[in-house]
């Protein structure tokens, strides 16, 4: 029996946290902001402090979660604490996309060497999956005043031509680099890479056409 892609695994260290963006994502929200306020907030904070942050933290985080949705999103991840005593400004989104619905799977090679052609592009294997990585240095705007950094890893689902999926990190902020380092390699961005090695598709068994036969049930979705 065949087999499709249902879902997809992947291993972040702490403190990264998934968020998923097609479930009840302010509750989720809202259990991350209160547990992040009960371990760091300090003892001498007044409690009619708090309840202000806490919403503020929430509706920022919400921001993102609507921007992430309007764009395919499934997952957003972002870190809960300091990473080896940095505060990072990052976070990372897989969305899903479709940027041909008749697409064939003779058409997926075409449609990458398309996309290795542009500027700062690489092929990476992941997974027996050819990803199309691409890396970035945004502007400083109104809304985000600092230069930020975007890495992208973009490939079609196996087996689905016409879904794409894409994994975008964004890092604000002046790079975290090791003292000792002289090519000054940005930490968050080796991290990304890093945990997109650990990226692997989940597959089950083909729907039998006598079963759910009306119905369009591909797609990915984080299980």
């Amino acid at each position: 029996m065949t087999t499709r892609v249902r879902t997809y695994r992947l291993v972040t260290p702490p403190p990264w946290a998934r968020i998923s963006l097609r479930e009840d994502t302010r509750r989720r929200i809202e259990e991350i902001v209160d547990d992040v306020a009960a371990r760091h907030t300090p003892a001498q904070v007044p409690p009619d402090h708090i309840g202000p942050k806490k919403r503020e933290l929430v509706e920022s985080l919400m921001t993102q979660v609507r921007e992430a949705q309007e764009h395919g999103g499934v997952d957003l991840y972002i870190p809960l604490a300091d990473i080896h005593g940095y505060s990072v400004q990052a976070a990372f989104v897989v969305s899903e996309v479709t940027p041909n619905a008749l697409m064939t799977n003779d058409e997926v090679p075409d449609v990458l060497a398309s996309l290795l052609a542009d500027p700062g592009t690489s092929p990476v294997t992941v997974d027996e999956s050819v990803w199309v990585r691409r890396e970035t240095t945004v502007a400083p705007t109104k809304a985000m005043p600092a230069p930020s950094r975007r890495v992208e890893y973009v490939t079609s689902v196996p087996g689905t031509p016409r879904y794409w999926i894409m994994a975008a990190f964004t890092s604000a902020g002046p790079p975290v680099t090791d003292p000792e380092d002289p090519d000054g390699v940005d930490l968050l961005i080796g991290l990304f890479d890093a945990i997109m090695t650990t990226w692997r598709w989940v597959y089950e068994p083909a729907p039998s056409a006598l079963v759910g036969s009306g119905e369009d049930s591909d797609g990915v979705t984080h299980g």
